[in-house]
């Protein structure tokens, strides 16, 4: 199935694949077994494999029926076995997608969060308690530096 995938983007044009979602296990690019064989048949091509992570995802608030899909942050854990699944690729990516800054809906944001809550449920959403608002962003920094050596500039805090 990867290969198939991979032949038909090259085909198409196309210079490299991305996987994008960041539920683990729903699609076959989400799935963090297939990645290798994503790589590698890329690398064939000579096309780039651009692992996508999450650090969860939630979109049931506008999905409801996708409960499937859900998968918890548990407090950073899941974003971090994402990241260290794409650190050892072989051949490694040139690049690490985030999915995503600032997706509510999908539940798979890393910018600041605090605690809000509106008399409309649906107004309402996540924040990362007991963490702190920028725990996503500096975990982020944090998992980028110690996965892949790059140098990553520090999260200011107020």
């Amino acid at each position: 199935m990867t290969r198939i995938h991979i032949d038909d983007m090259y085909e198409s044009g196309f210079d490299g694949a991305y996987t994008y979602f960041a539920s683990e296990g729903f699609t076959a690019g989400s799935t963090i077994a297939h990645w290798r064989d994503f790589a590698t048949a890329c690398s064939l091509k000579n096309m780039m494999f651009v692992p996508s992570v999450g650090p969860g995802y939630d979109d049931t608030p506008v999905r409801p029926w996708n409960f499937e899909a859900t998968k918890r942050r548990s407090n950073g854990a899941y974003y971090e076995e994402m990241f260290k699944a794409g650190a050892v690729l072989d051949p490694a990516p040139a690049f690490l997608s985030i999915t995503s800054f600032n997706e509510w809906g999908e539940g798979t944001q890393i910018e600041s969060a605090v605690p809000h809550s509106h008399p409309d449920p649906e107004e309402s959403y996540n924040n990362y308690q007991p963490d702190y608002p920028e725990f996503y962003l500096d975990a982020t920094a944090r998992f980028t530096k110690l996965y892949f050596h790059k140098k990553v500039i520090p999260h200011e805090k107020d």
